[in-house]
C-alpha cells in the first residue's frame, strides 16, 4: 500500500478542527502556520480532495474532511493509547493561567489538588492580567486561565467566589474633607467599575491617587500611603498593609476557569472542580 495517514499530519487536521483554524493549531501544536497547512496538503494528497475550505475569516471541514476527522480521531487514540501502554508516551504539557491575586494561596492548592486529578500532565503556570490572560486564551497560547471577574457575574456558573475587601497601608488615615484617595489597577481592569460604584453607592467624593499595571505596583502604593484599594481576598495580606476601615461593603467577585478551543475536556474539568475545592476551602 503506497499511500499512508502519518500521524503528524492527522494530529496537525484534528487540530485545526479542535482549535478553529491554522493559526490557532499552530500555536497549540508549537509549529508554524505554514508547518500546518503542509501537513493538510499532504493529507488531501493521500484521499484525493480538499478536507477544509475558507468560510468567512475562518475555515469548514469539506464532507471528505468529516469523513476524515472520524478516522483521524480514531487512529490517533489508538496511536496514543499504543505510546502510553509501552511506556513511549511524550510528556504532556498543561499550560495555566492565572490572576495575580492570591497566587500564594491558589497555586499551591492547584498545584497539589491537580497533581493527583492529572498525574499524567506537566504542568506550567503563567501568572498575568486578565486581560492579558483572555487574549493568550483566544491565540490558544493557553490551554486554560483562571480568571476573576471583579462586577461579580454569573456566580451560579462561576468556578467559586471572594470577597472584595479596601486594603490600606497600616499609617493611612482617610481624609476629613478631600476626596478619598483610590490606587487601581490601569485600564483595562473589571475591578475599577465595582471600585466605582460602591463609592458612589454612599456618595463619597474620590480622586484616582495612582494607577498601576500589576499588583507588585498597586500593593507598594498602598503601602505607602498613596490611598486604598478594593481587591479580592484570597488568603492574608501582604506585610505593611491592613483592611481600610469606614468604607461601604462591597459585593463579591467571581473565578472561573476558561479554556481554549480544543482543550482537553477531562483537564478542563479537573482545573475547575481544583479551584472550586481551593477556594471552598479559603471561604
Amino acid at each position: 500500500m503506497s499511500q499512508v495517514l502519518d500521524i503528524a499530519p492527522l494530529r496537525s487536521v484534528v487540530a485545526v478542527a479542535d482549535c478553529g483554524g491554522f493559526h490557532r493549531a499552530a500555536t497549540v501544536l508549537h509549529l508554524t502556520q505554514s508547518a500546518v497547512s503542509q501537513h493538510v496538503r499532504r493529507i488531501e494528497a493521500v484521499v484525493g480532495g480538499p478536507v477544509v475550505e475558507k468560510s468567512g475569516r475562518g475555515v469548514a471541514f469539506t464532507e471528505l474532511g468529516h469523513r476524515l476527522l472520524a478516522h483521524a480521531r480514531t487512529i490517533l487514540a489508538a496511536h496514543d493509547a499504543a505510546l502510553t501502554d509501552l511506556g513511549a508516551a511524550e510528556e504532556r504539557v498543561l499550560v495555566i493561567g492565572a490572576t495575580e491575586h492570591g497566587a500564594d494561596v491558589l497555586l499551591p492548592g492547584l498545584t497539589g489538588a491537580l497533581g493527583k486529578r492529572l498525574p499524567e500532565w506537566r504542568l506550567r503556570f503563567r501568572l498575568d492580567r486578565n486581560v492579558t490572560l483572555a487574549d493568550a486564551i483566544d491565540h490558544g497560547s493557553l490551554d486554560l486561565a483562571v480568571m476573576l471577574d471583579g462586577s461579580g457575574l454569573d456566580p451560579a456558573n462561576a468556578s467559586g467566589v471572594v470577597a472584595l475587601k479596601w486594603i490600606s497601608g497600616r499609617t493611612f488615615s482617610m481624609p476629613a474633607n478631600d476626596p478619598l484617595p483610590v490606587v487601581m489597577f490601569s485600564e483595562p481592569c473589571t475591578l475599577r467599575e465595582p471600585t466605582f460604584a460602591a463609592l458612589d453607592r454612599i456618595g463619597v467624593p474620590y480622586r484616582i491617587a495612582a494607577e498601576s499595571s500589576n499588583l507588585s505596583g498597586l500593593f507598594a502604593a498602598v503601602r505607602s500611603g498613596l490611598g486604598v484599594a478594593l481587591l479580592p481576598m484570597i488568603g492574608r495580606l501582604p506585610d505593611g498593609l491592613c483592611l481600610a476601615e469606614g468604607l461601604p461593603p462591597t459585593s463579591r467577585a467571581t473565578v472561573c476557569v476558561r479554556g481554549r478551543a480544543g482543550v482537553d475536556a477531562d483537564a478542563l474539568a479537573a482545573v475547575d472542580r481544583a479551584v472550586r475545592d481551593v477556594l471552598s476551602e479559603q471561604g
